[in-house]
């Protein structure tokens, strides 16, 4: 720490400029030269994780002929300032604040040749370094390992929320500061993975009925809508094993759209029925994006095709009005009656509190 080149730029309130300790041959220096701008931005970077800081992009000049790019600068992640605007609160005080610190590295492509060079080396800074304990956690040093990415694929698969795949990833690394990327990159990762996905959902789903279930099963039945942009709508389906059981305890059954998804905002909707051991069975599986009275006579009817034309004698909802118009319409000659742990639990709104007292 001393008062370097830069002195009057990136002193401090108390005159102070910061200069970070790393070895020679990791320092940036003018005239070092790269084969590339990822090079040149990978050096730099692996500099300030040493010292303990961040950095960021901060502008590219481009030329006019083919728009090749001549010059970047890679500036501190404290460079500038938050603009003063006394009318409006600060929401939090967030980890990383704008200090209007001057260290850089400019990088402009050399004359006759491929290769960049460092033009402008601004080593000092007006702020302290920030400890080794944390340095991982600034933005340019945080990294998601192809290997996590596969495995929080597959813990979304299964529906793990985020805490919990950050807390998987905590113990799997041995400590929090062992990690390398916090809560949001999992966030961002997520949403990046599925804005793709989400633009061939039915034909990823489709693919895999296919290949997964059908030459497995041959009696599996499924049925799958998009919105007419390749997006998925709802999707039913219905193995042969619950096929079979239909047909033997498929007399009373119970449809359930009280599960949603935390991915697509789904309703999952499972047709469930009691097997002669008194064990809760799966008789079909449906996702729906709509939860209206045309969604539910759709399931409805690819129920009655999966089970080759069968009615339930009875079927056991909750208090739906969109579900009880479709029933009417789908299932004619079904008694439909509504599940008793939905009714009691609207007894203490429903009912008076006397009322709901001695009753209950």
């Amino acid at each position: 720490m001393s008062g370097g080149s830069e002195s009057d730029d990136c002193a401090t309130a108390n005159g102070m400029v910061y200069i970070p300790e790393v070895r020679n041959e990791e320092t940036p220096a003018v005239g070092m030269k790269f084969d590339s701008l990822d090079f040149a931005y990978n050096f730099y970077n692996r500099y300030a994780f040493l010292a303990g800081f961040g950095i960021r992009l901060h502008s590219i000049f481009r030329g006019t002929y083919k728009k090749e790019i001549l010059r970047k600068e890679f500036v501190c992640c404290k460079q500038g300032a938050y603009r003063k605007d006394e009318t409006r609160e600060r929401k939090r005080q967030r980890g990383i604040s704008r200090c209007n610190c001057k260290a850089k590295i400019v990088v402009v492509k050399t004359n006759g040749s491929k290769k960049y060079a460092i033009s402008l080396f601004a080593e000092g800074h007006n702020h302290k370094m920030t400890d080794s304990e944390r340095v991982h956690l600034l933005r340019s040093h945080r990294r998601i390992s192809d290997s996590t990415k596969v495995l929080t694929k597959q813990l979304g698969s299964v529906n793990i929320p985020i805490h919990q795949k950050v807390s998987i990833f905590e113990v799997q690394s041995g400590g929090m500061d062992k990690i390398g990327f916090i809560k949001k990159d999992i966030y961002n990762l997520e949403c990046s993975v599925n804005g793709k996905l989400r633009n061939h959902d039915v034909e990823l789903v489709t693919e895999y009925f296919m290949a997964e279930q059908k030459k497995k099963n041959e009696a599996f039945y499924f049925k799958i809508e998009g919105d007419g942009e390749d997006k998925f709508s709802r999707c039913f389906w219905a193995d042969a094993t619950s096929r079979r059981a239909y047909r033997l305890y498929g007399d009373v059954v119970v449809f359930d759209t009280t599960f949603n998804t935390n991915r697509y905002d789904l309703t999952f909707a499972p047709i469930l029925g009691v097997n002669n051991h008194g064990q809760t069975i799966v008789l079909a599986c449906t996702f729906l994006s709509k939860e209206t009275t045309e969604s539910f006579i759709w399931m409805f009817e690819e129920f009655k095709k999966a089970m080759q034309g069968g009615e339930p004698k009875t079927i056991i909802t909750d208090q739906d009005a969109a579900i009880t118009r479709a029933i009417s319409i789908a299932f004619p000659t079904t008694f439909h009656r509504l599940c008793i742990w939905h009714i009691t639990s609207k007894f203490r709104v429903k009912l008076p509190h006397s009322a709901y007292k001695e009753y209950w």
